[in-house]
């Protein structure tokens, strides 16, 4: 009977990466009982929130299990609402069942909304001050286990350690100038490698150029000895948008770096 479910269930995976209508489709007693099967078959059928944010944490976390962690840290800049943070308390959840690994997550955010754009490059034509001001309180007594950093980046980030090696980040603070600084997590405990989400690298109606915004910041970043890269691994997930914002961030001189953490077959036979 197990086999069977197995079956049709890779046979699902499989027919939603080539068409991604088809998940909403699913019957949400079949998802309760996809929760046995493995985090990516959860992510490539919807059965965790936020794909996007699923994505790299588990990929982190799984990096962080293979270097001999047992624990590991996700980041979120840009709280706004707090959706965000509640989605990754769901996935923490997910992970923690499945991986020997207990996760941290802190949240970083000014919480008064959006600062006064400082120039052309923190998009003006788009932002405004004020925008995704945060009802703390309410957000608060939601959570569960998400810490909260409030107040502007630039100050909070220095004062901040965190309780574990970063593993994932998601970078949703709109400006350049916001975006900047808080690249600076890298110069903090991380993996070697670590899967960030960029939500404001691709869009609809906000005229994104690799002269202004988010954008600009990763170029300028990207001219020093460590590099954020797109990650091209998704041949298993079927095209999706939200692939195109998520980048790997790798620190070439980190010392375990080079440290192999492959699994699988390492001969292939002759047929």
């Amino acid at each position: 009977m197990r086999t069977a479910f197995k079956e049709r269930v890779d046979r699902l995976i499989w027919a939603t990466a080539r068409d991604k209508s088809l998940i909403g489709r699913i019957p949400k007693k079949t998802l309760a009982r996809l929760r046995g099967l493995s985090l990516e078959q959860q992510v490539a059928l919807g059965a965790l929130p936020r794909p996007f944010y699923a994505y790299c944490a588990i990929r982190g976390s799984e990096l962080a299990t293979r270097l001999g962690y047992r624990e590991v840290t996700w980041v979120e800049f840009g709280v706004a609402g707090g959706n965000g943070l509640l989605a990754l308390e769901q996935i923490k959840q997910a992970v923690e069942a499945q991986l020997p690994i207990k996760v941290h997550i802190t949240g970083f955010d000014l919480g008064s909304g959006l600062p006064t754009p400082q120039d052309y490059r923190d998009l003006p034509y788009h932002w405004q001050g004020g925008f995704y001001e945060m009802d703390v309180d309410a957000l608060r007594s939601r959570l569960r286990h998400a810490q909260l950093a409030l107040g502007p980046v630039a100050e909070t980030l220095p004062k901040w350690t965190p309780a574990a090696p970063i593993g994932m980040v998601s970078f949703d603070l709109d400006y350049y100038s916001s975006t900047l600084e808080a690249l600076k997590i890298f110069d903090q405990n991380v993996l070697p490698r670590v899967w960030c989400y960029f939500d404001d690298i691709a869009g609809t109606a906000e005229a994104f150029s690799d002269y202004t915004g988010v954008r600009l910041a990763v170029h300028e970043y990207n001219q020093g000895r460590r590099k954020l890269s797109a990650c091209h691994d998704f041949e298993l997930y079927g095209p999706d948008t939200w692939h195109e914002k998520i980048m790997i961030h790798h620190d070439f001189d980190h010392p375990r770096y080079t440290e192999f953490v492959g699994v699988g077959a390492t001969q292939i036979p002759l047929m």
